[in-house]
């Protein structure tokens, strides 16, 4: 039986306040595998907090996000991370012939990506299949997956999120 993950993250906390190194950086544990070998469960990572209307989104950053309640991931005050692949404006689609993810026409070179999922599985409900139909991402939206696609539930079934949900983005 396949399992999902969905990458919870985990304040860490010190006293009343949380571990910090200025007002704009807050740590996390990672307490999931959607992220490996990128992140791995237990690992303790720095975010760089965004505020309100100040991320610029790019492909390939690494975000804390809040998850849109359609995402089911635990209600309001759940936290994901996952990595921008497509951006507003972008078409992102999968797969091509050698089964990568299409961004606008050109196929992505990821080798971030650990286990990938199958190009085929009954059930797309859950992420499970690596297939999915071009979606043209909206301005203030980002189109994000996991590194390890087996296990990670993320656009690929949920669909974008705003860009406004991001909370910070993992310096690495």
């Amino acid at each position: 039986m396949r399992r999902t993950s969905w990458l919870l993250l985990i304040p860490l906390l010190a006293g009343c306040g949380l571990l910090a190194h200025g007002p704009d950086i807050r740590r996390y544990e990672v307490a999931g595998s959607a992220m490996e070998p990128t992140l791995n469960a237990g690992q303790r990572v720095t975010v760089r907090l965004t505020k309100a209307g100040t991320y610029e989104p790019a492909r390939g950053d690494i975000v804390v996000f809040r998850a849109p309640d359609s995402w089911g991931a635990g209600g309001p005050d759940a936290t994901l991370i996952k990595r921008v692949v497509a951006v507003g404006g972008d078409t992102v689609a999968c797969c091509d012939p050698s089964g990568r993810i299409d961004l606008n026409g050109t196929p992505l070179d990821e080798p971030y990506v650990a286990e990938n999922s199958p190009l085929e599985m009954p059930s797309v409900a859950d992420c499970g299949s690596r297939r999915f139909d071009p979606v043209k991402v909206a301005p203030e939206q980002l189109f994000l997956v996991g590194d390890n696609r087996l296990v990670s539930v993320d656009s690929r079934c949920h669909g974008p999120v705003p860009v406004a949900a991001v909370i910070g983005v993992i310096d690495r």
